[in-house]
């Protein structure tokens, strides 16, 4: 039998009241969290941006930095709007350019300086409603 920390309390309405995980990087849904029973029973929200999925995961464990392409203007904002432009550096390109944070925002001005004559694909948009 589990001890009673290592279960989860079902919701009367809800159930296990899942929540899908995304990356706090590039959006990706990586995963399901069931929360199970909330604060007065609320239905848990339908995303949670939480952790990285495992590629962004990768490039941060191998000491790189994730490059995150924000709005003119919104850098000194808590919650900056993303672009949805990201690049994944290796950890020789953090170490030559002094970056000590392992993700980074960047406004477009200087993102695109910094990576001009990279071709991005387009994806689809990964901000939340």
């Amino acid at each position: 039998m589990s001890k009673k920390e290592d279960s989860i309390l079902l919701s009367p309405k809800h159930g296990v009241n899942p929540s899908v995980t995304r990356c706090i990087c590039c959006g990706k849904d990586y995963g399901v969290a069931l929360l199970g029973k909330l604060k007065n029973d609320e239905e848990a929200p339908k995303e949670i941006f939480h952790g990285l999925c495992k590629e962004c995961n990768f490039v941060i464990e191998s000491g790189g930095v994730m490059i995150i392409e924000v709005k003119n203007g919104e850098e000194n904002k808590k919650n900056p709007y993303r672009t949805g432009r990201l690049v994944g550096c290796s950890k020789d390109f953090k170490e030559r350019n002094n970056i000590k944070s392992p993700i980074v925002y960047v406004v477009e001005s200087i993102f695109k300086e910094i990576f001009k004559g990279v071709e991005f694909k387009e994806e689809e948009d990964v901000h939340s409603d």
